[in-house]
């Protein structure tokens, strides 16, 4: 069997807050992409997959612009609208059997082993779904880290057959349509603590890091060298 994978991120297509459509929103969102979720991409340990960063229309020019002034980005990591998202993905998969999509935020970090994960990966024959329940929430600013479960986390993985979704078929998250109903789905779970959820200085998140079973500094610089290939929390 031959078997692609795609990590699809949502960088500004989601929303009604307008500043994500400006120069400034969108030069501060990359420079947090790069400092967390491109980190955690280039220390996949297989670099054998895609990913989409999806935009908004009307912006692309902006951010190519932006991407510019940085250092390059692998061509395995593509910034563009959903459009041009869909098109890469079905260059991508031409010729494959089994299409696995994970979605991730553009600020969140998935373990260096998840690609490897993925494609070696034996599902039962009706599981459509793939969720990761154990992870870990960190607050970057206030350096605090603790381990975390959710019953359905927005860590997840659809599974496709290529020839379904060249034909269009996608797969619809029941009752609300958002992550807390994946489990809904035919899934199955990753029993590994595969991601990291980040509080930043730039995100509006409410979320703590529990008290109860926080990391010591060395235990958290030990889990982020797993997730971004480095062993300080400053870096």
């Amino acid at each position: 069997m031959n078997r692609r994978i795609v990590i699809e991120i949502n960088f500004n297509n989601y929303g009604m807050n307008p500043n994500r459509l400006t120069r400034e929103w969108i030069s501060e969102r990359i420079d947090i992409f790069r400092t967390y979720t491109l980190r955690s991409l280039l220390s996949q340990t297989n670099t054998d997959f895609l990913s989409v960063v999806k935009l908004a229309g009307g912006c692309s020019d902006i951010v190519e612009e932006e991407l510019a002034k940085r250092e390059p980005i692998p061509d395995l990591i593509r910034f563009g609208t959903s459009i041009e998202s869909k098109r890469r993905i079905q260059a991508y998969v031409e010729g494959a059997d089994e299409l696995l999509i994970a979605r991730i935020d553009s600020d969140d970090l998935y373990h260096r082993s998840f690609v490897q994960q993925l494609h070696d990966y034996e599902f039962q024959p009706d599981t459509i779904a793939l969720v990761n329940q154990l992870g870990y929430l960190w607050d970057a600013v206030e350096g605090q880290m603790a381990p975390v479960f959710h019953r359905s986390p927005s860590f997840y993985v659809f599974r496709y057959q290529v020839k379904d979704f060249l034909n269009d078929h996608r797969i619809v998250i029941p009752g609300k349509g958002t992550h807390g109903y994946v489990t809904e789905l035919p899934h199955e779970v990753i029993p590994l603590r595969n991601y990291v959820n980040v509080i930043h200085a730039a995100n509006t998140s409410v979320k703590k890091v529990p008290a109860k079973d926080r990391l010591t500094e060395s235990e958290m610089n030990a889990v982020l060298a797993d997730f971004m290939g480095t062993d300080t929390a400053n870096s």
